[in-house]
């Protein structure tokens, strides 16, 4: 009797094993397949913000040396700074990546050091500096783009025996390098603006000229290539083409770009609303379905 019902809770363990395993299996999927609470694709996005806002911030105090009174500038220096520190702790929070978490302590590095100079009242002393160093977080920044897109790919190489199809995994990645070329317009069309600024007379050093030229090819570039992605569909076309109505206003008047003929509130303006535009795009990219 007592061998039976022995038997019996085996069989009855046994048979809940084999309910739990499929469901174990699919949690530790989905698991592997996240940025912590994140999806990747989102953080993608959030981490391309962040060069953004590197480049946003800096511009913003190159802009309020000349202007010490718009109050947005002033406004934009700060929310970006707030919202840099807090996408920065969620990024690190949400990591379960070594090389990503490394990377993201070298951003914290640089900004505890960049703080410091945004922080002071905008003088052209410091200007100077943050022309220097503002292309070191912009790198760093990007390196931690880059590692988690890196993470996304071990995430998919992890499910490739419940996918059964290696092109999903290919598709999904492509998917991120597109949300992530997106995001770098974003950071580009902020970059214009810093470095339009620091051509200016009283901060202008050897390589502002080139750096300008620079990012200018690289934006404009970067905007053909989005036009012919795979993973465009109509409300992408759509934002696209409220982005290059934009970057038309820039590519019209490139000669006083390059000649300091753009009236520098102009200027800002343009910047601000060639990233809304571009950031519109990112996050329809973001949510493309695979």
């Amino acid at each position: 009797m007592k061998k039976e019902i022995f038997t019996l809770k085996f069989m009855v363990i046994l048979f809940f094993i084999g309910i739990m395993m499929p469901v174990s299996n699919t949690i530790i999927a989905q698991q592997s397949n996240s940025y912590g609470m994140l999806n990747f694709n989102k953080a993608v996005n959030i981490s391309g913000k962040q060069r953004m806002l590197s480049q946003k911030i800096a511009k913003a105090y190159l802009y309020i040396v000349e202007n010490p009174s718009d109050a947005v500038a002033k406004r934009d220096l700060l929310t970006s700074k707030l919202i840099f520190e807090k996408q920065n702790s969620i990024l690190l929070q949400n990591s379960g990546y070594k090389v990503t978490k490394d990377r993201i302590a070298t951003v914290e590095s640089i900004w505890k050091e960049f703080k410091k100079l945004i922080e002071t009242t905008p003088n052209y002393d410091n200007a100077k500096k943050i022309i220097e160093m503002n292309t070191d977080l912009l790198k760093a920044s990007n390196n931690v783009v880059s590692a988690i897109i890196v993470e996304s790919k071990g995430a998919n190489n992890s499910q490739e025996s419940l996918l059964e199809d290696d092109s999903l995994g290919e598709e999904d990645t492509e998917l991120k390098q597109i949300i992530n070329m997106a995001g770098r317009q974003r950071m580009l069309s902020q970059r214009l603006a810093l470095y339009y600024f620091a051509n200016q007379p009283t901060i202008k050093d050897k390589n502002s000229e080139q750096m300008l030229k620079n990012v200018y090819n690289e934006l404009d570039g970067a905007i053909s290539m989005l036009l012919i992605s795979n993973f465009n569909n109509t409300r992408i076309d759509e934002k696209l083409g409220v982005a290059m109505s934009k970057w038309d206003q820039v590519k019209s008047n490139k000669d006083k770009l390059f000649k300091q003929g753009i009236k520098p509130a102009d200027m800002y303006r343009i910047s601000n609303e060639l990233t809304k535009a571009f950031n519109a795009v990112t996050s329809l990219y973001e949510k493309v379905k695979l």
